[in-house]
C-alpha cells in the first residue's frame, strides 16, 4: 500500500485585536483522576535525550521527554486551533503584549502550587538565552529584551516582547515552553539530568535513567491537569512509559511485529512491512523537511557566491534524491516549509532545475566540506547521493558523517569547518517562523538561529512584517514574500521531507493534534474505564 502523509490540520488561526479573545473551555475528555492507568508501554528513542531541561532541548527526542514531564501554558488541537492547557485564557493587545490567564488547580509533582509567579519564573528562564543555552526560545520570543511579569492575586502572567510575534500564543505550545516548577530552577543541574521529582508540571515523572540504554516515566497518580481536546482520547493513559534506544529501522518493525515493542517509528522500506496489517495502528507523518544549506560565513566557498549555490541545486536530481533519501514516500518540496503549510509556496519554478553541464561549468575544481547526520533515518544515503552529484559535477567533496548531536553542534557553529550540509527541520510547533529564521536573520552567533549565517534584509523584512500583520492574509502574504527571496538567492536547495509512521500495536494509541505526534497522548484500550 503505497504511503500517503496524513494532510496536517490546519493552522493555528489566531486573530490578535485590541480586545480580549475569548477562550471557551471544552468538556473534559481528558482521563478523570479516579481512572486507573493502563500497562506499562514499551518505545523507542532515536537517540538518547542530551538534556530533560524542556528550555534547553535541541533535538528531537529532547522534546518527547519534555512532552510528558512538561505541561504548557497552551495546546494545539487536532485542527490547529489554539487550546487551554495551564493557561485557561488569554486576551493580547497587539502581535507583542500578552496576558494570559493561569488555572488554579493545577501543581506540581511535588505538590506546589502552580501560580502566576511560577509560571512567569519558568517563562524568564526560557527567555534567557545567553550563549544559545536556549536554543527554541528566539522563534518563541523572538530577539530583543522580553518583560515578563505575574499578578497572582488575578492569577494573570502579562508579556510583553522586544518585537512582535503574531504566531506567539501558538508558539507557547512547543515542548520546549514547558513550565518548569521551582524545584527545577533551584537545582539546574538536577533538572537537565531528569533528577528533581519536584521540578515536573505534565502528567509523567522520570522514573530511571540508564543513559544510552533506557529511560522511564511514571504516570503521576491522580494528575487531573490533561490537555482537553475537542475529540475523545479513548482508553486509559500507560502507567509507565520505557523508552529503549533505536538500532535501526528494520529492528525497529521486527520488534513491533514480535511483541517486543508497542510503538515504533517505521521509516522507508520498513513502512512497507505494516502495509495491509489493520491489526496495526498507524499515524503517518511528515516530520521534517529536507534541504542543503550553505554555510555563508565570510571566507567559505558558498559566501557570496549564489551562482555556486545555483550550481548545486543544478547537479541535483531531485526526484532522484527523494527516492533515494525516502524510498519515493515523501513528495518533492519546494520551500524549507513543509509542502502542506498554509502558507508555504509551492512553485516548482522557483528551484533551479538539473543541468549538469552548467553545473560542472561552475563547481569543476571545488573543494567542498560537508557534515551529514547519520540520524534521518536513511543512515547517510540522502548524503551519499549528494556527494556522488557534486563529484559528478567535478567538485571534491569531503563528507563527514555524525551522530545527531554532533552533526548539530557542528552546523549551528558557523566557524567550524563546514560548506554545505543536508538539513533536517524538525518543526515542532508547526508554524511558518521557526522554518524560516533558520535561514532567514541573525546567525547563531549572533544571537538567532539562521544556519546559513546569510544576509538576506529583504527576507528579515517579510518575516519581521509577517510577525507584526494581525491580518492573516497579510501574514501569509509576507511570508510568501520571505520564502521567495531565500529561494531567489539560491540559500537553500528544497529537497524532501522525513516520512515516518508511528505504528503501534492494536492495543495502543497515540495521536498527533496539529500534524506534531505528542506522546502524552498515548492511551490504552479499556472498556472498564471510559476516559470521556
Amino acid at each position: 500500500m503505497p504511503f500517503s502523509p496524513r494532510s496536517r490540520a490546519r493552522r493555528a488561526r489566531t486573530c490578535i485585536t485590541a480586545v480580549a479573545m475569548l477562550v471557551l473551555a471544552a468538556c473534559d475528555r481528558s482521563p478523570s483522576g479516579g481512572t486507573p492507568p493502563g500497562r506499562a508501554v514499551s518505545l523507542e528513542y532515536f537517540v538518547a535525550p542530551s538534556t530533560f531541561d524542556p528550555a534547553a532541548g535541541r533535538a528531537l527526542d529532547d522534546y518527547i521527554g519534555a512532552n510528558l514531564l512538561f505541561s504548557t501554558l497552551t495546546a494545539r488541537d487536532f485542527d490547529g486551533t489554539i487550546i487551554p492547557n495551564l493557561a485557561s485564557g488569554w486576551s493580547a493587545r497587539s502581535a507583542s503584549e500578552y496576558s494570559l490567564t493561569i488555572r488554579d488547580d493545577a501543581v506540581c509533582a511535588d505538590g506546589t502550587k502552580i501560580t502566576p509567579a511560577v509560571v512567569a519564573a519558568s517563562l524568564a528562564y526560557y527567555a534567557d538565552n545567553g550563549n544559545d543555552a536556549h536554543p527554541s526560545a528566539a522563534p518563541v520570543f523572538g530577539l530583543g529584551k522580553t518583560t515578563i511579569t505575574a499578578d497572582d492575586a488575578a492569577r494573570t502572567v502579562s508579556i510583553t516582547l522586544g518585537r512582535p510575534n503574531s504566531e506567539f500564543l501558538a508558539a507557547l505550545s512547543v515542548p520546549q515552553a514547558g513550565i518548569i516548577c521551582p524545584a527545577g530552577l533551584a537545582d539546574k543541574a538536577g533538572l537537565a539530568a531528569g533528577s528533581v521529582r519536584g521540578a515536573f508540571s505534565g502528567p509523567y515523572t522520570l522514573g530511571s535513567a540508564k543513559p544510552g540504554a533506557e529511560y522511564s516515566y511514571d504516570l503521576r497518580p491522580g494528575f487531573t491537569q490533561w490537555v482537553k481536546y475537542a475529540k475523545i482520547l479513548p482508553g486509559v493513559p500507560p502507567g509507565r512509559i520505557v523508552f529503549g534506544i533505536r538500532a535501526d529501522p528494520s529492528t525497529t518493525a521486527s520488534k513491533l511485529l514480535s511483541g517486543g515493542l508497542d510503538i515504533g517509528s517505521a521509516t522507508g522500506d520498513t513502512i512497507r512491512r505494516f502495509a495491509g496489517r489493520s491489526d496495526y495502528n498507524r499515524v503517518n507523518l511528515i516530520i521534517a523537511s529536507v534541504y542543503v544549506a550553505f554555510n555563508e560565513t565570510p571566507g567559505r566557498y558558498f559566501a557570496g557566491k549564489p551562482e555556486a549555490r545555483k550550481a548545486v541545486a543544478q547537479a541535483i536530481d531531485r526526484a532522484a534524491f527523494t527516492m533515494i533519501f525516502s524510498n519515493d514516500l515523501s513528495p518533492i518540496f519546494n520551500s524549507v516549509i513543509p509542502r502542506d503549510y498554509k502558507c508555504a509556496l509551492e512553485d516548482p519554478s522557483l528551484v533551479p532545475a538539473p543541468d549538469p553541464a552548467a553545473a560542472a561549468a561552475v563547481l569543476r575544481g571545488a573543494t567542498v566540506k560537508f557534515p551529514a547526520s547519520m540520524g534521518f533515518g536513511d543512515r547517510g544515503k540522502g548524503a551519499d547521493y549528494l556527494q556522488k552529484a557534486l563529484t559528478g559535477a567535478g567538485a571534491a567533496v569531503e563528507l563527514t558523517k555524525h551522530d545527531n548531536a554532533s552533526w548539530v553542534a557542528t552546523i549551528q557553529n558557523a566557524q567550524a569547518d563546514w560548506d554545505m550540509t543536508l538539513m533536517s527541520d524538525v518543526n515542532a510547533l508547526n508554524l511558518m517562523s521557526p522554518s524560516l529564521t533558520r535561514v532567514i536573520g541573525p546567525s547563531y552567533q549572533a544571537g538567532g538561529r539562521n544556519v546559513t549565517a546569510s544576509k538576506n534584509p529583504d527576507g528579515e523584512a517579510a518575516v519581521a512584517a509577517s510577525q507584526s500583520a494581525t491580518d492573516p492574509r497579510e501574514r501569509c502574504r509576507q511570508f510568501k514574500i520571505a520564502q521567495r527571496s531565500v529561494l531567489s538567492r539560491q540559500d537553500v536547495v528544497p529537497l524532501a521531507g522525513i516520512a515516518s509512521s508511528l505504528v503501534s500495536v492494536p492495543d495502543v494509541t497515540i495521536e498527533a493534534p496539529a500534524g506534531s505526534a505528542n506522546y502524552a497522548t498515548i492511551r490504552l484500550a479499556n472498556t472498564t474505564h471510559p476516559t470521556g
